[in-house]
């Protein structure tokens, strides 16, 4: 009789047993699901669209021109930029491809003139400079050459760069050659980390 009874109170109890660990363990990790985020311009065409998980940007964004034409395709991956990156003129030709890992530019980053044929190849690794940048003018003529090892000039136009290595410099014959790209690439790598940051 005690048995039946203590199996009785156990089986009037379950619902409310189970009812409390639904409830604990539903509000105990707070993570919500997916939740699409698009942004608008003033004169309501869509500018930006996301998904969000957990309030941090998950998979494929994609970015418009106010004419309503597809200006970028961006992947994410737990609100850090990743993979591949495509960037277009307005005119639907493809501007830029760039590849990314862990939120850095890690592979090649090709800018193409809008006529299609490539203005300009870098590699980087990890975010720096890493291998042979090249730039054409639009007729495809090789307009400059140079390698990075590491973030560090390591030749021009075939020719290694020398460097006073008293005190680690390029040779002034060279240096002006490395500020120029140097200015140049930085901007580029600055413009890149202002829009970057006005997606987040």
């Amino acid at each position: 009789m005690k048995s039946s009874h203590f199996i009785d109170s156990i089986t009037k109890s379950l619902p409310g047993i189970f009812a409390g660990i639904l409830l604990i363990t539903g509000c105990k990790t707070g993570d919500s699901g997916p939740v699409e985020i698009e942004g608008k311009y003033d004169n309501g065409v869509v500018s930006r669209r996301y998904t969000e998980i957990n309030h941090k940007k998950e998979g494929s964004m994609t970015e418009y021109y106010p004419s309503g034409k597809l200006k970028a395709e961006l992947m994410f991956k737990n609100d850090v930029q990743a993979d591949k990156a495509t960037m277009y003129y307005e005119s639907g030709a493809r501007q830029e491809v760039q590849y990314f890992k862990d939120g850095l530019l890690s592979g090649g980053d090709t800018t193409f003139y809008e006529s299609g044929k490539p203005q300009k190849v870098m590699n980087f690794t990890n975010g720096i400079k890493d291998g042979y940048l090249r730039s054409w003018g639009e007729d495809g003529t090789l307009t400059y050459e140079a390698k990075f090892k590491m973030d560090t000039l390591v030749e021009v136009k075939g020719q290694p760069v020398v460097r006073d290595t008293s005190n680690h410099q390029v040779v002034q014959s060279q240096k002006s050659i490395e500020e120029g790209l140097n200015k140049e690439l930085k901007n580029k790598i600055n413009s890149k980390i202002i829009c970057s940051l006005k997606r987040k």
